[in-house]
């Protein structure tokens, strides 16, 4: 019982200080990553730090949602959701090469390969 108030502690304060310092760090890590090199390699490597974020919070988002993706987008028997290191793309791919993906687990893929052709398979082998 005091893990659990230590840990729900820790999680309500590590979502507070990420909602007050997030921006901030944003601002100060694009103005960082553009001034430090040439004008052209600027773009390139705010381009990786934005990468970087996205590839964050898509991780959190597998955390967060994990009883809701796994009840709604897999079958009981698929790769859970879940894993604090892997990407909502990379168990859709791996519950799509294993047929495991629901109606609604089918869409979001399908959604994901407007963006990017085959996304969600694709995505396992970065995340390994």
């Amino acid at each position: 019982m005091k893990q659990f108030f230590i840990y729900t502690t820790l999680a309500i304060i590590a979502f507070i200080l990420f909602a007050l310092l997030a921006p901030f760090g944003v601002v100060y890590g694009v103005g960082a990553s553009f001034f430090r090199v040439k004008f052209k390699e600027g773009f390139a490597k705010i381009g990786g730090y934005f990468r970087s974020i996205a590839i964050s919070i898509d991780q959190s988002g597998n955390v967060f949602c994990k009883e809701l993706f796994n009840d709604v987008l897999i079958y009981p028997k698929g790769h859970p959701f879940g894993n604090e290191d892997e990407t909502i793309s990379s168990v859709l791919g791996k519950n799509k090469l294993s047929n495991t993906l629901t109606w609604a687990g089918k869409a979001l893929d399908w959604i994901l390969n407007i963006f990017e052709r085959n996304h969600s398979v694709i995505s396992i082998e970065h995340d390994e």
